[in-house]
């Protein structure tokens, strides 16, 4: 196959694709494991206190709770359009 040549290429290398391959569809291969970089190693577990533990998990639950309000609300506003 006859490699083509464009009249604004100056013969630069922009970026080298030289390395990767293309995926296959239907059976993927695993990705083989990274090693752990610095920032990436496992923390040390956070000491909370019982009150600072209830104050995290009330956060979360009012986070979930809130998410869940936005899809009843928008759930409802579907439902009043179709009955309209």
């Amino acid at each position: 196959m006859k490699k083509r040549q464009y009249p604004d290429d100056d013969g630069r290398t922009v970026a080298d694709m030289s390395n990767v391959s293309r995926q296959p569809l239907l059976f993927p291969r695993p990705q083989r494991r990274r090693t752990a970089t610095p920032s990436q190693e496992k923390a040390e577990p956070l000491e909370l206190n019982r009150e600072e533990q209830r104050w995290a998990v009330l956060g979360a639950l009012k986070a979930a709770l809130l998410i869940a309000l936005v899809f009843l609300v928008g759930l409802g506003i579907v439902i009043l359009l179709f009955l309209i």
